[in-house]
């Protein structure tokens, strides 16, 4: 077996512990599991969302995010003019935030990702 193969086998396993602890209300496990998940949640965003191009904007906003800089965080989303690509870098600060606790730049983020969303759909709409 590759060494991918592997580690996506031991992902799996671990992702089952959790499921398997969230059906037992087995608050303790999950939280055991937290950091890895997020991880790896956070890694495969980027993997699959990102360009290579974005990814020191993007490792600016996730510094942004771990030092709670809601101005640093707003001044990094407004520098990309793709809404949709802001909506999702929000969401995946916004994730980041909540793990780190940060609920006031949480909120922000979403805020902002939903306006993007949001102008994105209008746009749309007047143009048909």
């Amino acid at each position: 077996m590759s060494d991918e193969m592997q580690e996506m086998r031991e992902l799996l396993e671990e992702i089952d512990r959790v499921l398997d602890a969230a059906q037992e209300n087995d608050l303790d496990t999950i939280y055991e599991h937290r950091a890895t998940i997020v991880s790896m949640y956070a890694q495969a965003m980027v993997e699959f969302h990102f360009e290579e191009s974005q990814l020191d904007w993007l490792n600016d906003l996730l510094g942004a995010v771990e030092s709670d800089d809601i101005a640093g965080c707003r001044r990094l989303l407004a520098l990309e003019e793709d809404g949709e690509m802001v909506f999702l870098a929000s969401q995946f600060a916004a994730v980041m935030a909540g793990f780190f606790h940060h609920d006031e730049c949480l909120t922000v983020l979403q805020a902002i990702g939903l306006q993007a969303l949001l102008k994105k759909i209008s746009n749309q709409r007047q143009k048909n």
